[in-house]
């Protein structure tokens, strides 16, 4: 997966001109670019994550306001409607559930963990392995924080939840029973559920778009038998949306 380029500010030039501040520029620029660099590096490591993630952005254009011009009296503008304060920081993977709610789940007081991750982007994943019997839950966890993205930190979000959700659908196959948008989860949802026959195993997984926080939880099982198939995708499905919903707390 290509990294997505950040527009550059279009700084108007007027008379007389003023001295571009190149250090600002370049180091907001670079902050940018390694917040993203961050998420989408958790995003493509496979031995924690089944999905991947989807397609570049296409680069926005940035509109700068004209000066007034001397003399000329304006009227004020309107202010820009109200939009849902953003996240500063996100909490480790590894801390968004409690240890009792990984429990419900993965049904042991020391699960192996595997976990990876950095300030915008960190996974998390439980798991438990006796004999044919598999149980796991994964935490992916990313966000596009202000201090990088700015005023542009919720639509990045946006962008990159529903280029997840289009590479779902890329990705679908004839193991794939379930993928389909769901509510009342967040500020937008969806669920899906397959089975990878390579590992043996049948994941749900509901990813959720919170302010500028996409949460992704996956619970895994062993791979059923074609006779309770049916069951197995509800109960991976209802595990998969009660950990996303144990998890958004989390973030304040």
């Amino acid at each position: 997966m290509g990294l997505p380029r950040l527009p550059e500010p279009f700084h108007r030039v007027y008379s007389p001109p003023d001295a571009p501040k190149a250090k600002a520029r370049r180091s907001g620029v670079v902050g940018a670019i390694l917040a993203v660099v961050a998420a989408v590096a958790l995003a493509a490591v496979g031995v924690f994550a089944f999905a991947r993630d989807g397609a570049r952005p296409k680069a926005g254009s940035t509109m700068v306001d004209r000066p007034p011009r001397s003399g000329v009296s304006t009227t004020a503008r309107p202010a820009p409607p109200s939009q849902a304060p953003v996240f500063a920081t996100i909490p480790n993977a590894c801390d968004v559930l409690q240890p009792a709610t990984v429990r419900r789940w993965v049904p042991t007081d020391r699960p192996t963990v595997d976990k990876m991750g950095a300030e915008t982007a960190s996974v998390c994943k439980y798991s438990l392995s006796q004999g044919q019997r598999y149980r796991a839950v994964q935490v992916d966890a990313r966000a596009f924080l202000p201090k990088y993205m700015h005023e542009q930190a919720t639509s990045m979000t946006i962008w990159s939840y529903e280029a997840q959700w289009k590479q779902a659908v890329k990705d679908l196959t004839p193991d794939t029973r379930s993928l389909r948008r769901i509510g009342g989860l967040g500020d937008a949802a969806f669920e899906r559920y397959w089975i990878d026959r390579d590992v043996h195993v049948a994941v749900g997984e509901a990813t959720v778009r919170y302010r500028n926080v996409v949460l992704r939880m996956q619970y895994t099982e062993e791979q059923p038998a074609a006779k309770d198939r049916a069951a197995s995708e509800q109960r991976c499905l209802a595990n998969a949306i009660a950990a996303a919903r144990a998890g958004l707390p989390a973030f304040h």
